[in-house]
């Protein structure tokens, strides 16, 4: 926030705080106190004396009050400190500035007193003023014998009142830079995060393994020379339907059984890349289908089974999805195989939502499962399950999203 940008003092301080504030000093000091803004024209609640009211009625007595405390204003400026003064009436008031991050916004004024023992109310001169400021004489000398007399002391005692109270403004000014900085960065940090997590996820979707890929085209290479069958037609038109979902996919929250569709396509490949070594199963609810997930969330979950769980069993690998409605408002997949299994103390770690200095589970996992918080929050995400050598369970927790999350 640039103070420089903010010429008003009611952009640091709401009017109510103001006129509470010099409302409650008046009564104090029993005098008026009055906040004024960088050109001197008053802020907030009238607070002035009935003599000051009077002459202020008037469009070249106003003018006259305005250009007086201004030239005050100026030099307490100059000086960067409180003082007293004596208005074009002849009474003496006090200025004390208001700076914020040094830059001056205002000030508070008071006094509007003639000093007893050296002023009296009958020295101002009010034929001259009435007919200088075309006011009724009647009602000027009402209103000069309601002008408080105080003793010097008094108010220099005042002008330190004025001083706090132009202090307290500043510090509220300071307060709201401080509190506004703080939430453009905040917001300026959320952008920036999100940005980044979308990058994160173009990046995601547009890597293909090339161990994969070459080995899938190596496959197709092999079963061209032996065979002339509709399963190799089979096999290149499910690698040309996955290259073009990873690749050109833009939708961040596909439908569940697109998703399904992909994985389906996915483990056809890796099946016959596998031979008979490795099978899969899929049972999805229909009353999910319909649901959003984001997008590339199952395959790097799906081929850390394949290349960390199976790749190093010989025969009966198995993979099995399954997605249920757990509540009204909860989709569960689980994705289950029976290789290596997980380290117990990687496991717990990762389910504890500490962040693991390992990347044993792959960057993939802990991308997908930090792409599942930033989304839906830490009451989603994947949770694991594992017994070494025997299975691995992972399970996805997202919540029920039908319409496309903008």
């Amino acid at each position: 926030m640039n103070v420089a940008e903010y010429a008003k003092l009611t952009d640091f301080i709401d009017i109510h705080t103001l006129n509470s504030a010099q409302e409650k000093l008046a009564k104090l000091v029993n005098i008026p106190v009055i906040t004024v803004d960088f050109e001197g024209k008053p802020i907030g609640q009238n607070n002035f004396t009935s003599f000051c009211n009077l002459i202020r009625s008037s469009k070249k007595g106003v003018e006259h009050c305005i250009n007086c405390d201004f030239e005050a204003m100026n030099l307490a400026v100059k000086d960067r400190q409180s003082r007293i003064y004596n208005c074009h009436m002849g009474l003496k008031d006090c200025v004390a500035p208001i700076f914020v991050n040094d830059i001056f916004l205002g000030s508070v004024l008071g006094g509007q007193v003639l000093i007893e023992g050296e002023q009296t109310r009958d020295s101002i001169d009010i034929e001259k003023i009435a007919k200088e400021f075309d006011i009724p004489l009647d009602q000027l000398s009402k209103a000069v014998e309601q002008i408080p007399l105080a003793s010097q002391e008094f108010l220099k005692n005042c002008l330190d009142f004025y001083n706090f109270l132009a202090s307290y403004f500043a510090e509220m000014g300071m307060s709201r830079i401080t509190h506004e900085k703080l939430l453009n960065e905040s917001r300026e940090k959320l952008l920036l995060e999100q940005k980044a997590k979308k990058m994160e996820l173009k990046t995601i979707e547009a890597q293909i393994n090339p161990h994969f890929l070459f080995n899938t085209l190596n496959s197709i290479a092999r079963m061209a020379l032996i065979e002339d069958a509709p399963q190799t037609e089979e096999l290149i038109y499910n690698l040309s339907d996955l290259l073009r979902y990873n690749l050109k996919n833009i939708e961040e929250f596909p439908k569940i059984r697109d998703e399904m569709s992909n994985i389906k396509r996915y483990l056809f490949i890796q099946t016959l890349r596998y031979s008979d070594r490795i099978s899969y199963s899929m049972s999805i609810d229909d009353s999910i289908l319909d649901f959003r997930i984001p997008a590339m969330t199952l395959q790097p979950l799906v081929e850390n089974c394949l290349v960390h769980g199976l790749e190093a069993k010989k025969e009966g690998g198995t993979v099995e999805i399954t997605g249920t409605l757990s509540s009204d408002s909860e989709i569960v997949l689980k994705i289950c195989d029976n290789g290596v299994g997980i380290n117990p103390e990687l496991v717990k770690e990762f389910n504890e939502k500490r962040h693991s200095p390992s990347d044993a589970l792959g960057i993939g996992i802990l991308n997908t499962q930090e792409r599942l918080r930033h989304y839906f929050g830490n009451n989603y995400g994947l949770t694991f399950e594992s017994l070494i050598n025997e299975r691995t369970t992972v399970y996805v927790h997202i919540p029920c999203i039908k319409d496309f999350p903008r």
